[in-house]
């Protein structure tokens, strides 16, 4: 007769929570997606690797599984490992870039552009990933404020850097042209180059010295109430955004609609970082 009565009250127990607290369930789940990524932060900070490496985790577990779609075409995360690959290597090659230097990326919210932060994440780089709008001293300004070695722009916005190309050049940037060839000297092509480079994996060493407070990125403001000024984005602080979507309950079987741009704090951390962390399709 107890056992009858306590399976009884077992059994109406959850009717009855819900009843009175409908939203139960819902904060339940929370608590244990906040548990979950406190184990998860606790093992980076014990371990570290970085939000490229959990995209490299993605590419060997899920290779042909849906990474990103954009407009009427869409990569699987081995496409995007291979093609960030071979403009890793473009980028060692010919700009000679290496662990801890800067490059700046001024470039819309194509495909290429996020190519590009994962090629620079391979070779232990910093990216500054330039407002797309910002033109003259406002362009000149980002660059004195992270120290770029090169610049690396889309074609559609070579204009904008002609503006500011002499000054460029007294400061040494080397500007890179995604195209597959460029006529104005100091600007030179770049998808040529990737084009011919491996897709083979490059070498974690190239990266061994990076760790948890190290700079990942430079994000800047709107510049609306005077010039730019750059945000430093350590490894931590991408982790810490990319959690969001966790958070929200988002699944990796979600495709997540991204329409902000990815020089945006929200765009590249909470939205592109997130899903990577997720793994989950970002379609913009």
């Amino acid at each position: 007769m107890i056992a009858f009565i306590l399976f009884t009250v077992l059994a109406i127990l959850p009717l009855f929570i819900y009843l009175r607290k409908p939203y139960f369930l819902g904060d339940l789940n929370y608590a244990f997606a906040l548990i979950r990524i406190g184990m998860q932060l606790s093992k980076i900070r014990k371990s570290f690797s970085s939000i490229l490496d959990s995209f490299l985790d993605k590419v060997q577990k899920h290779p042909q599984k849906t990474f990103l779609i954009f407009e009427e075409n869409s990569y699987t995360y081995s496409q995007a490992d291979k093609e960030s690959n071979k403009v890793a290597r473009a980028l060692w090659t010919h700009a000679q870039l290496k662990e801890g230097d800067t490059a700046a990326l001024l470039l819309g919210n194509e495909p290429q552009l996020v190519w590009v932060w994962l090629a620079l994440a391979k070779l232990g780089c910093v990216a500054s990933i330039l407002n797309s709008n910002i033109r003259s001293k406002s362009l000149l300004h980002c660059f004195s404020c992270c120290e770029a070695k090169a610049l690396i722009v889309g074609a559609d916005l070579q204009e904008a850097v002609e503006e500011v190309l002499p000054a460029l050049r007294e400061q040494g940037i080397r500007v890179f042209l995604l195209s597959d060839h460029s006529d104005v000297e100091g600007i030179e092509s770049l998808s040529d180059k990737f084009e011919k480079a491996s897709d083979q994996p490059l070498s974690p060493q190239l990266r061994a010295n990076i760790n948890l407070k190290s700079p990942a990125l430079y994000i800047y403001t709107s510049g609306t109430t005077g010039l730019p000024k750059a945000a430093v984005v350590n490894h931590e602080s991408v982790w810490l955004a990319s959690f969001l979507q966790a958070i929200a309950g988002v699944r990796s079987s979600d495709v997540l609609y991204l329409y902000l741009p990815l020089y945006h704090t929200a765009g590249l951390l909470m939205g592109l970082c997130g899903a990577i962390n997720i793994g989950s399709p970002r379609q913009t």
